[in-house]
């Protein structure tokens, strides 16, 4: 059996619906593919920035916003600081919520859903466009003729790795061990928590809260996942066991993210990567599901027009966000390479901050100064003048909204 289509997505995650969605909208014969029977439970520490929600092309309810987040609470374990407001504000969602309401806007535009349905293999033409791919729906295989495709299939693209343009290596992949928890005696409810320490290589160890006693919590590490639990285990018993002293496990959201590009290019012919395929995160923090939404619609709204650069409209749109983002990952890499005492404050310094211009300076400091340095900057962020930068830059990102 084989079916003809103007689009074709794979994945129906963030990206993949908001990339059908945009098609759809846009008139093109749109099909999208997910391998899942239905949508389940993801792995997702389910915080969303509100910073980011201007540049969305649609409004996300209010019921999928399930939890309110002032601010983020950074800490080593000894020193720590609080921040609040502006870029710190976030909300927590139910990912599994949330992507089948992404998944049914994208079914209301138009496209037609194959749940069920993996991608097997491609085809290339002549000109090396892919013709034609191959998908296994049950046990039979389907043959599906696109004009147009989009990669939203995640952490190592399949369709990267037929393609043969994948390349890992050893830090290219960020790995997570997670669990949702009840009963945890949430120290700040409203506020989500990070932590920095020997637990967490290269990354950070996380309280996400989804109400007082309900919370995502969990550790991530750039050196691999051989280790996680046992850092997991470590976290709660040294760095969080009044929190969690009472917890039960409920919902394993161990996972794995794109901490460095595995692609050369965003678009190779008439394949566009999005979302995780395409490492369209931002750093520190690793936060994908606004940027992979945003990023998702420009792929639809490129692949059912003519008239539009799909790299260039993403520089457009989110550009400085991607740039800052690298300059930071390539910041925290060195880190790891500090002096024990210094670097996970220096990071915890980079995380709260995103402060790249004094990053030079810091291991030339002793760990007072450091201190000195973090709880002066925590003063000056949470200042009004902070308050005013944020508020014409808003202004500015509404001036020069596209939907």
């Amino acid at each position: 059996m084989t079916i003809e289509c103007d689009v074709l997505v794979v994945g129906g995650g963030p990206a993949g619906s908001s990339a059908a969605r945009a098609a759809a909208k846009n008139g093109a014969k749109t099909i999208l593919i997910e391998k899942q029977k239905e949508i389940k439970d993801v792995p997702c520490a389910e915080g969303i920035g509100s910073y980011l929600f201007p540049l969305l092309p649609f409004k996300i309810p209010k019921n999928q916003l399930k939890w309110k987040i002032k601010g983020i609470v950074f800490s080593d374990g000894e020193t720590e600081i609080i921040q609040q407001g502006h870029f710190y504000k976030a909300w927590s969602i139910e990912r599994r919520e949330f992507d089948i309401w992404l998944l049914n806007e994208a079914k209301r535009a138009g496209t037609q859903i194959l749940m069920n349905t993996e991608f097997i293999d491609l085809k290339l033409s002549e000109n090396d466009y892919v013709d034609q791919i191959t998908a296994k729906q049950e046990k039979k295989n389907i043959k599906i003729k696109a004009k147009k495709i989009i990669a939203a299939d995640g952490v190592e693209s399949n369709i990267a790795k037929k393609l043969g343009i994948l390349k890992k290596t050893s830090d290219s992949i960020g790995y997570v061990y997670s669990w949702e928890m009840k009963n945890v005696d949430v120290r700040y409810p409203y506020f989500e928590q990070m932590y920095l320490g020997d637990f967490a290589p290269g990354a950070y160890g996380y309280v996400f809260p989804k109400s007082n006693n309900v919370a995502n919590i969990g550790v991530g590490s750039t050196k691999g996942d051989k280790n996680l639990e046992k850092n997991f285990n470590m976290f709660m018993e040294e760095i969080i066991p009044r929190q969690v002293k009472n917890a039960e496990k409920t919902i394993d959201r161990s996972g794995v993210a794109p901490v460095k590009t595995m692609i050369d290019e965003i678009q190779y012919g008439n394949v566009y990567f999005t979302g995780d395929a395409a490492n369209q995160n931002l750093k520190p923090y690793v936060e994908g599901n606004l940027p992979a939404i945003i990023c998702g619609d420009i792929a639809g709204k490129t692949a059912s027009s003519e008239n539009q650069n799909y790299e260039q409209s993403i520089k457009k749109k989110l550009g400085k966000q991607f740039r800052e983002s690298d300059k930071l990952l390539n910041e925290l890499l060195k880190i790891e390479n500090y002096p024990k005492d210094k670097k996970h404050l220096i990071s915890m310094y980079m995380f709260a901050f995103m402060d790249i211009k004094n990053m030079a300076n810091l291991p030339k400091l002793d760990v007072s100064q450091i201190k000195n340095e973090l709880f002066r900057k925590s003063r000056q962020v949470n200042g009004f003048i902070t308050m005013l930068q944020y508020y014409i830059w808003y202004a500015k990102i509404l001036a020069t909204r596209r939907d």
